[in-house]
């Protein structure tokens, strides 16, 4: 028979108090790990809500996106944003790089821009050079037809016809012909965007000059002895007449044909400035 001291009833005692101990701090884990289990799954539930609203806001954002490049592709095509086709022939010489250089940065930042770049027949220098433009550009040769005459309108006359095979002719832009030996400022480009026909603003030091108030040109001849760098045409205008630019005429001839083709009298040319400072003749020798 064993005898149950008071010492063994101690030893029982903390036993019992152990062991409920333990179970008390299992329940105890076991309820903390329910509510972590039960956290983990709101913050789950909560992820995947965030998601979905994600998924609905890119969605919403490509459509916002789609709805903003139908509106500008609107804009364009009702001719409240026309495209400008510039078109420069080059030829090589020592200061050829200089002045394509001067004519991309004035071109560079200006939206809705295409620079049509001529050459007799195509240079290293010059594919090298627009290669490394931002500017959205086409390098068009002569194909070997520009052998005499005046081969800069000669090479217009190329661009001309790159322009009506493209369509240009329906997307009413606007053409403007910018020598190497001519500086630009920036805000030139958006006084030539609404251009019906034709229309004219002066090039500083040039000597074809003109007054206003009645339109009057200090020339004689030709009917409209406009400098290349002062008129521009609206493309749909231009393109449709067919006409083109007499190769064995000077520039100013060249241009005057060009607007006489497209209007009546002088009244019809509209006039961006007459002493505004956008255009300049500046031969570098």
């Amino acid at each position: 028979m064993r005898i149950v001291t008071a010492s063994n009833k101690k030893v029982c005692i903390g036993v019992f108090v152990i062991l409920f101990t333990s179970s008390i701090g299992y329940m105890l884990g076991s309820l903390h790990s329910m509510e972590i289990l039960e956290e983990k799954a709101k913050l789950i539930d909560k992820l995947n809500q965030a998601e979905l609203e994600l998924f609905e806001a890119e969605r919403q954002l490509v459509h916002c996106d789609s709805e903003l490049g139908h509106k500008m592709n609107a804009m364009i095509s009702e001719n409240n944003y026309k495209m400008l086709h510039i078109i420069t022939p080059t030829y090589t010489r020592p200061t050829q790089l200089a002045e394509l250089t001067l004519l991309a940065q004035a071109f560079a930042h200006i939206p809705y821009l295409q620079w049509i770049v001529l050459e007799i027949t195509k240079t290293r220098l010059v594919t090298e050079f627009l290669g490394k433009t931002n500017i959205k550009y086409e390098h068009l040769d002569s194909g070997g037809k520009v052998k005499v005459g005046n081969k800069c309108n000669a090479l217009r006359n190329i661009a001309l016809d790159y322009l009506a095979k493209e369509n240009t002719a329906n997307s009413s832009g606007v053409i403007l012909f910018a020598n190497t030996d001519r500086t630009y400022s920036a805000e030139l480009f958006e006084k030539v965007r609404d251009i019906e026909k034709v229309a004219i603003w002066p090039t500083v030091f040039a000597k074809e000059q003109f007054t206003c108030d009645p339109l009057k040109f200090n020339l004689a001849k030709p009917k409209y002895p406009i400098n290349i760098g002062s008129v521009g045409f609206n493309s749909t205008a231009l393109l449709q007449t067919g006409k083109r630019l007499d190769i064995i005429k000077s520039d100013t001839e060249g241009m005057s044909s060009l607007v006489e083709a497209l209007v009546t009298s002088k009244d019809e040319i509209k006039v961006i400035s007459c002493d505004g400072e956008y255009v300049w003749y500046t031969p570098i020798f």
